[in-house]
C-alpha cells in the first residue's frame, strides 16, 4: 500500500509539467545565472581575502647571533659551542618567522612588507595594513639564550592589529600563535638537548601541507549546492499540497474505510518526500557534473549526505501534511513555500556564503536543514570525509526524526479525518 501512495504522488508531479519545470529546470537556470554573475567572488585562482602585514625588525638578527656566540664563549665548553654555532641558522627565530611568511602558498593571500624602523610611523597610520609586527631590540639574542640555557622567559613580538579588520586579524593572530608555539617548543627541546634543527624543519613542512589540503570551490559548484538545498525545500511543500489534495478528493477517507492504517498513509508521505527529494538532488547534481565538471571526491559520502538531507526534507513534508490535515487547510503550505523557504535560503547561505564572515550566522545556518546540507556538501567537495561532517549528518537525521514525531502528534485521528 505504501508503494501505491508513493507512486500516486509521483504521478501528480509527472502529470504537472509546470511543477517539473519548477523543481528541475528552475534550479538549473538559477545556477547558471548566479554562477555567471557572482563567479568573480569565487575565482579559484585568487584568494577571497588578501591580508597586508608590515614586519619591522628593530635590530639586525645576524648581529645579535654574533653577539650571542661571543657572550657564551666563556660559559660553555668548546664542543658545545661548536654544536650551538652549527645549529644557529635553524634556531634563529626571525628565519623561522620569515620562512612561513615567504611561503608561496601563504603569499597567495598574505602580503608581507618588510619595513625599515624609520618608516614605523608611516605604516602605523596606514589603514591598509591588517597587522603590524614589530621585532623588539635583542629579540633574537634573548630567544637564543632561552633556547640554549632555558633560564629566561621567552621574549614576545609586538603586534598591532587593525580593529576594522577583525577577521583578517584573527588569521594573522593564528599564524603568530603557531610560530610562538614553535619557538616555545624549541626552547624546551633545546634545554633538554634534543636536535632543534630537525624539529623546526618538520614543523614548517607541516604548516605548508596544512595550507594546501583543501580543494577550492568554484561559483558553479557553490550555487549548484545552494540552489539544490533551497529548491528541495519547495518539494516538501509540494508533497504536502498533493497530500492535502487527496484529502479534498476523499481519497484519504476511502483508504481509512478500507481498513488501512492511517500510519500507512503517514509513512507513504514520509517516503515520498524523502525519495523525490533524493531524485531531484541527484538529477541536478548530474547536470552539474556533465556541464560544469563538478566531481565528488567520494561518491559514497556524497550519497550518504544526500540521503540524510532528503530524509530531513521528507520529515518536513510529512509535518506540513499533518498540519494541513489538522487545520483542514493548505495555508501552512503556502506560508512555508512563499516565506519560510526564502528566509531559510538566506540564513542557510544559498545566495551567498555570509556565514564565512560572521561565525554566529554560520552557527545559525547549520541549525537549518538546508544550511547543514550546504555545509556538509561543501566540506565533501573540499576533500573532507564523513568524519568532518558528522555533526551535520547528525543534525539532519535528528531534524527528520523530530519532524516525524511532531507530525505524528499532529496527524488527525480516524474520527477527525473521516
Amino acid at each position: 500500500m505504501i508503494w501505491h501512495i508513493v507512486k500516486k504522488l509521483g504521478l501528480y508531479f509527472w502529470r504537472n509539467p509546470q511543477q517539473l519545470f519548477l523543481f528541475l529546470a528552475l534550479p538549473i537556470i538559477l545556477i547558471m545565472i548566479l554562477g555567471a554573475a557572482l563567479g568573480s567572488n569565487f575565482n579559484s585562482e585568487s584568494s577571497l581575502i588578501t591580508l597586508k602585514v608590515a614586519f619591522i625588525e628593530h635590530e639586525d638578527s645576524n648581529e645579535q647571533m654574533v653577539a650571542f656566540l661571543q657572550d657564551i664563549q666563556d660559559e660553555v665548553p668548546d664542543e658545545a659551542l661548536q654544536a650551538i654555532e652549527s645549529s644557529l641558522p635553524s634556531m634563529e627565530p626571525i628565519q623561522i618567522i620569515t620562512s612561513v611568511f615567504d611561503n608561496e602558498e601563504v603569499n597567495e593571500f598574505l602580503q608581507v612588507d618588510y619595513v625599515d624602523p624609520s618608516e614605523r610611523d608611516v605604516v602605523m597610520n596606514d589603514d591598509s595594513y591588517t597587522a603590524i609586527i614589530e621585532v623588539p631590540n635583542n629579540f633574537t639574542y634573548n630567544v637564543l639564550h632561552t633556547m640554549v640555557f632555558g633560564n629566561n622567559d621567552a621574549p614576545t613580538l609586538s603586534v598591532t592589529y587593525n580593529e576594522e579588520e577583525q577577521f583578517g586579524s584573527t588569521i594573522v593572530n593564528n599564524f603568530l600563535s603557531d610560530i610562538q608555539e614553535q619557538l616555545t617548543k624549541g626552547s624546551y627541546l633545546g634545554k633538554n638537548g634534543i636536535d632543534l634543527s630537525t624539529v623546526e624543519i618538520e614543523e614548517i613542512k607541516t604548516e605548508t601541507i596544512s595550507l594546501n589540503e583543501k580543494n577550492p570551490i568554484s561559483a558553479s559548484a557553490y550555487y549548484t549546492i545552494g540552489m539544490i538545498v533551497m529548491n528541495v525545500l519547495f518539494l516538501a511543500g509540494a508533497v504536502s499540497y498533493y497530500a492535502f489534495y487527496e484529502k479534498e478528493l476523499k481519497v484519504f477517507n476511502r483508504i481509512i474505510l478500507a481498513g488501512v492504517s492511517r500510519w500507512t498513509y503517514f509513512s507513504g508521505i514520509l517516503i515520498s518526500g524523502t525519495l523525490y527529494a533524493f531524485l531531484q538532488s541527484c538529477i541536478i547534481f548530474l547536470f552539474s557534473k556533465v556541464f560544469y565538471g563538478i566531481n565528488w571526491p567520494n561518491i559514497i559520502d556524497f550519497l550518504i549526505v544526500t540521503i540524510a538531507f532528503s530524509f530531513a526534507v521528507g520529515g518536513l513534508a510529512v509535518l506540513l501534511s499533518a498540519i494541513n490535515y489538522r487545520l483542514n487547510s493548505e495555508t501552512i503550505t503556502s506560508f512555508f513555500m512563499n516565506i519560510v523557504v526564502t528566509i531559510l535560503a538566506v540564513i542557510g547561505g544559498s545566495f551567498y556564503p555570509i556565514g564565512d564572515f560572521v561565525p554566529l550566522i554560520q552557527t545559525i545556518s547549520n541549525m537549518t536543514p538546508n544550511g547543514a546540507g550546504l555545509t556538509a556538501y561543501l566540506s565533501l567537495l573540499r576533500g573532507d570525509g564523513l568524519a568532518a561532517v558528522s555533526d551535520n549528518l547528525l543534525f539532519l537525521g535528528l531534524f527528520g526524526v523530530v519532524m516525524v514525531v511532531i507530525a505524528a502528534l499532529c496527524f488527525p485521528k480516524r474520527g477527525v479525518s473521516a
